[in-house]
């Protein structure tokens, strides 16, 4: 295992080099410990490395430099048929998987995550059979309640080797199950088909290269997994219209069904959407097409949604470095128990009823749809271009992407009044409603450690957030910036720990922060910042 500190220490130094290739300036290709040629169909074989595509050309060859052949290869054949009577909607399919081992250590066996046999997805259900590894027939052996397979390997694997692992899969989604988010679903009030997760996908390593093997999240993002890339054929009924991490293009229909096909570029996972009346409105923000997918009756929220998630990313290319990717959807659905949005790799969803949400005079207060736009954006740099395990720490993606979507956001789309004002509405009042009544909460645990569903929410949206703003008042803008741009271009495409985010603002400022984050994250000290005639301030204004 690695120390992360002395990581942390080792990435800075690289910096500037990572910096220079997001420039588009010549970089380092990844080092494989044995480079051996791949099967026909992976990157060896491939002309002009089209499962890089969607990725936007002025940082592709910077991108390919990086990534091709250190990371996992998807190819999919799916079909995708929908609910009739007492039956489940369902997808079966194939994967011919190429993993690659990136960890430092030879690896025995391979882990994937069926997070369809979670019993909060009712009768969801994954199955997954027929499994080769190269070649070789392997029977999987499952655990935690069947949401994890262990696909053992004939011979250890070393760093940077790769094996083909084939299977079949079979998928049930459950009908608007009562206990998720509603991120694995069909959802007939709106005729949607929403699939997180919906097939076998390899389990999540941290940093220190360990499977994170735990049952799925009961408070935090079920969702832990590391940069791949993904190639799909989905068959589908014709009269859909489906939405997906990457690009995808109709190739033929008939029959009643279409084929799409889905590249993806590196990602964590592939994420679809099918409904049966999205209409769509579209702008293009430095090279990207942003989507806004809405429901007939959501087109005003449609349009704003895309007004806030175009502004949201112009903004953010700026602060933290480009989003490198052709396309970013934003998508009108039901989400359900406590969500208002969920972000996924180059795919977000927005909860459709946040959707009759407007302004109606320039002095009113933004609304939270705007809240929940800009903040899902910001995921795509904290969680989708840098990781982190959100089952250990959660609150680095979510504190920083609650801190942008409110205190940075605001003060840059509107003014730093406005700013303040949702900094005390959004993070201070919540989280003063917690100190002095049940009292502080210790930011950094692991996402089940925490006492409740509301102590998770508040420590690691509303504290964390704080704890990020007080960070930014003790270093300053441009170092706090800075410290969040180096931090991208370090980790882009890899798994960061709070050790490294910490590292990266010291960097940037010169400053020692222990002391600080400790104060913020690893203690419950809070009435050394705040006594009860702030909470009272802050409810009477």
């Amino acid at each position: 295992m690695r120390d992360s500190r002395s990581r942390a220490t080792k990435r800075m130094v690289a910096v500037l080099a990572v910096i220079a290739i997001l420039a588009g300036c010549p970089g380092m290709v990844a080092a494989q410990a044995t480079p051996i040629p791949g099967p026909p169909g992976t990157l060896d074989a491939i002309d002009e490395y089209v499962l890089y595509d969607p990725v936007l050309r002025p940082y592709r060859q910077a991108v390919i430099d990086q990534t091709a052949g250190a990371i996992s290869h998807y190819a999919i054949d799916a079909t995708v048929e929908l609910a009739t009577g007492t039956t489940p909607s369902r997808i079966t399919g194939s994967v011919a998987l190429a993993f690659v081992n990136g960890g430092d250590e030879p690896v025995e066996a391979v882990y994937f995550r069926l997070y369809a046999n979670d019993p909060r997805y009712a009768e969801g259900a994954m199955l997954m059979r027929e499994v080769t590894v190269g070649g070789r027939p392997v029977e999987p052996v499952l655990s935690q309640a069947d949401t994890v397979a262990e696909v053992a390997l004939p011979a250890p694997l070393g760093p940077g080797e790769r094996i083909d692992i084939d299977y079949l899969f079979r998928t049930a989604v459950p009908t608007a199950p009562e206990q998720s988010y509603g991120l694995f679903s069909y959802q007939p009030e709106g005729g949607t088909l929403v699939l997180a997760h919906w097939l076998p996908l390899l389990a999540g390593r941290g940093a220190d290269s360990d499977w994170n093997l735990e049952a799925p999240s009961t408070f935090g993002d079920v969702i832990f997994s590391n940069i791949a890339l993904f190639e799909a054929n989905i068959t589908a009924p014709d009269d859909l219209v489906l939405v997906s991490t990457g690009t995808a293009v109709v190739e033929a229909s008939e029959d009643g069904t279409s084929r799409h096909r889905i590249v993806t570029g590196p990602v964590r996972d592939l994420t679809m959407v099918l409904d049966d009346d999205y209409e769509v409105a579209t702008i293009e923000v430095d090279g990207t097409l942003v989507q806004s997918f809405y429901n007939p009756e959501h087109a005003r929220g449609g349009e704003l949604v895309l007004d806030y998630g175009a502004r949201s990313l112009a903004l953010y290319n700026d602060l933290f470095g480009p989003y490198p990717y052709e396309e970013m959807d934003l998508v009108d659905l039901t989400v359900r128990n406590g969500a208002a949005g969920v972000e996924f790799p180059q795919l977000m969803f927005i909860g459709g009823s946040y959707y009759d949400q407007e302004r109606d005079a320039p002095d009113d207060p933004p609304t939270f749809l705007e809240t929940i736009v800009v903040h899902e954006v910001a995921h795509q740099w904290f969680f989708g271009l840098v990781g982190n395990d959100q089952y250990q720490d959660a609150f680095i993606d979510e504190g920083l992407a609650n801190y942008m979507s409110t205190e940075v956001y605001y003060a840059a789309a509107y003014d730093t009044e406005v700013a303040a004002a949702e900094r005390a509405r959004q993070l201070e009042r919540p989280y003063l409603d917690r100190l002095f009544g049940p009292g502080d909460v210790i930011v950094d645990q692991p996402t089940d450690a925490f006492a409740s569903d509301g102590a998770y929410v508040v420590a690691v949206y509303g504290k964390a957030a704080l704890g990020f703003h007080a960070i930014r008042e003790e270093i300053g803008e441009e170092a706090f910036i800075a410290g969040l741009a180096r931090y991208t271009a370090a980790y882009r495409f890899d798994v960061a720990t709070p050790a490294d985010l910490l590292a990266a603002f010291e960097a940037a400022s010169d400053q020692r922060l222990d002391e600080l984050w400790r104060h913020w994250f690893e203690a419950a000290e809070g009435t050394d910042d705040y006594g009860p005639e702030d909470l009272e301030a802050i409810r009477n204004a």
